[in-house]
């Protein structure tokens, strides 16, 4: 019964998406990636896709080739997985407040998400509580009733503003990287009306990284971050 409570009320969250009247023929090819946060894949050791660090410079590149994409991490590792992403995408905010626990150290109430968005809106098909920003406070829990849920899988608020941040119109496809969960792909289905997942990205979204990105940058202690877990293949 709480499984299909919590269903419901994250089907209604995503909602479906408008068509904004994408060109025949020219539906976008978009793509979420939410790997492990570097320094921090060891938390994932015992999940059954788990394969270290991810090379983030290769997973940049294999995002260059859509149309439109996001990438969440962590705040601590902001400045140098930016520096490996090339010139043109932004920064917008997750605010999802922070984490009960003890820190020396402030303690990280936001995630970044950089992205590159896929197209431009069209004002009219959209309200104020539906126009495009690039910040979102929404307050996350544990999903205790989803079976599949790994530490930091993304709320249905999350992946709607995720969808509107890209551009994204239901006719376009969307590739989630690192399903993790699978919550994204899920909310990807229900906002392009299909029913189902959207179908599995190319295998190998990553290959394990030779040395953590950020090893110089990320020693400072904090809370750990949220993210999804890679496959064993490194795609969904």
């Amino acid at each position: 019964m709480r499984c299909r409570q919590a269903r419901h009320r994250f089907t209604r969250t995503v909602g479906a998406g408008v068509t904004e009247g994408v060109a025949a023929g020219h539906p976008l090819r978009l793509a979420y990636a939410d790997p492990p946060y570097p320094g921090n894949a060891r938390l994932y050791h015992g999940h059954r896709d788990y394969a270290g660090e991810v090379d983030h410079t290769a997973l940049i590149h294999r995002l260059t080739t859509y149309d439109g994409w996001a990438l969440s991490t962590s705040a601590a590792a902001l400045p140098a997985v930016l520096a490996l992403c090339p010139a043109g995408v932004r920064v917008a905010a997750w605010h999802r407040g922070e984490r009960p626990t003890a820190s020396r150290w402030p303690l990280s109430a936001w995630e970044p998400v950089i992205y590159v968005q896929g197209r431009a809106s069209n004002p009219s098909y959209r309200t104020y509580a539906t126009r495009r920003v690039d910040s979102l406070v929404h307050g996350v829990s544990a999903m205790t009733t989803l079976p599949a849920r790994v530490i930091g899988a993304k709320p249905a608020a999350f992946c709607r503003w995720l969808f509107d941040l890209l551009g994204a119109d239901p006719g376009d496809s969307f590739d989630d990287l690192f399903p993790g969960s699978g919550a994204v792909s899920r909310a990807w289905a229900v906002f392009a009306g299909t029913g189902v997942p959207s179908p599995a990205a190319e295998p190998d979204a990553s290959p394990p990284a030779e040395r953590d990105v950020c090893s110089f940058t990320c020693n400072q202690p904090s809370s750990s971050p949220a993210h999804t877990t890679p496959s064993a293949s490194g795609g969904p």
